[in-house]
């Protein structure tokens, strides 16, 4: 994975993210256009749900959980009898990376901070997370033999 695609894939996410998309679908769907995975309309849909920490209830970021969507989406299972190994130890790295860089998982503590440091809107820090997770995922796909 070279940094000219993951600077492409983090300016496509900061870039759907202003223009309106939520953070988990930003990060999904700079995903789909950086890569060659290609999502179904119901799981694009699926992404709106994910918005300001769960549907506005402040909890895990969406940035966060719709990474881990989508590292599923690569390393999940079909049948019970597939291993998820692989895909445990991607999503507890991505969720770790993400605690240490933001101090925390939950969206309200992640915006509450960000309003006090800087001042300008709750919502200052998103860009990060959602160029954090685009990054971080792409590396964990390309790592793990998702993506090319």
């Amino acid at each position: 994975m070279t940094e000219e695609i993951l600077n492409k894939a983090a300016e496509d996410a900061v870039r759907l993210f202003k223009s309106g998309y939520s953070c988990s679908e930003a990060v999904l769907l700079s995903f789909e256009t950086n890569t060659e995975k290609c999502f179904s309309e119901d799981a694009k849909r699926g992404m709106s749900a994910y918005v300001e920490g769960l549907s506005g209830s402040g909890c895990i970021c969406g940035a966060l959980s719709g990474g881990v969507f989508v590292l599923s989406t690569l390393g999940g299972r079909l049948t019970r009898d597939e291993p998820i190994d692989k895909l445990k130890t991607a999503v507890r790295t991505f969720h770790d990376d993400f605690r240490k860089e933001f101090s925390s998982a939950c969206c309200r503590v992640i915006t509450a901070k960000s309003a006090k440091l800087f001042g300008i809107g709750k919502y200052s820090t998103c860009p990060l997370t959602v160029e954090f997770c685009i990054r971080n995922i792409m590396k964990l796909a390309a790592e793990n033999g998702w993506i090319k």
